[in-house]
């Protein structure tokens, strides 16, 4: 996954361009601290790939990533690695650790050419890549297909219950800006379109709400099928606006389904419950599919 933002770009060419080999970290340790505490602390996030050229070494091809966030001492750390394609080629890449001291202030990197946390680490950074894999974006659009298996499932339910589904879906998804087809996979996964139905914990609904959940976004009844669209829908939204998310569509789902909390518990990445982990991997599969 490719990190856009500008601000980021510049930020990652200028801590990269002085921690390729280890020397070279430790004649610019100030710099290097200064940016690894941007990084870090909220903008690149397990999972996510950083890649460009630097214009004054334009055969160098350069790659961040961070594979793994994990607690130690009491201590949120992550653990990351660069390295450089030249000519095609990959040499050897670097690895460092850091744990956070307070807000944007972290420990200094320990940069070395061996992962300690390899097997754990990659297990976890292979679980983002195999779910974001060719993924849609999550903005709305009005030209789109449903996989078979929701086109099915949502019109066979719009025969049961009488109720022009497809049209509340995209009317609620376009008012949040969210792509039709990710709130038709949260809806398949969560209540395979039935407004009536209720889980033992007592979410309620097309898309499951809980009652505090209904509340906070402002349903009053959550079987009425056209406010449980929107206040699922806004809910969601309101998931991938969240800090530590933003616009991550695994992390988003992961909050709707096991609470923010618990996302912003395990470093902002998708808590080790595997209920929660196959909730994901189901609707990226679903939305993934179109």
């Amino acid at each position: 996954m490719n990190i856009q933002s500008m601000s980021l770009f510049v930020l990652i060419v200028s801590l990269f361009g002085c921690v390729a080999l280890k020397t070279k970290v430790d004649t610019k340790a100030g710099r290097l601290m200064d940016d690894v505490n941007f990084l870090l602390d909220e903008k690149l996030l397990d999972g996510e790939i950083a890649t460009w050229r630097d214009k004054d070494e334009p055969k160098l091809e350069r790659n961040l990533a961070v594979f793994l966030t994990f607690s130690e001492n009491g201590k949120l750390c992550r653990a990351c690695y660069t390295f450089i394609v030249e000519n095609g080629r990959e040499k050897k890449p670097v690895f460092g650790t850091t744990c956070r001291l307070s807000k944007r202030r972290w420990q200094r990197v320990n940069w070395s050419f061996r992962d300690a946390y390899q097997a754990p680490a990659r297990k976890r950074f292979e679980f983002f890549q195999e779910v974001n894999r060719n993924a849609p974006e999550p903005v709305y659009v009005s030209d789109y297909r449903l996989p078979s298996i929701l086109l099915k499932s949502v019109q066979k339910a719009e025969i049961k219950h009488e109720l022009p589904l497809r049209e509340m879906i995209n009317k609620a998804s376009k008012k949040e800006a969210l792509n039709p087809v990710l709130i038709h996979s949260v809806i398949k996964q969560e209540s395979n379109y039935n407004p009536k139905v209720c889980s033992h914990v007592g979410a309620c609904g097309l898309m499951q709400l809980m009652p505090l959940t209904a509340k906070e976004v402002g349903v009053s009844d959550p079987f009425n099928p056209s406010q449980n669209l929107m206040g699922g829908t806004r809910y969601l939204r309101k998931m991938l606006n969240r800090r530590g998310i933003k616009g991550n569509i695994p992390l988003a789902l992961a909050a709707y389904n096991a609470g923010y909390g618990n996302v912003k518990k395990y470093g902002y990445q998708v808590p080790p419950f595997k209920e929660t982990q196959n909730y994901v991997k189901k609707i990226m599969g679903y939305f993934k599919s179109q």
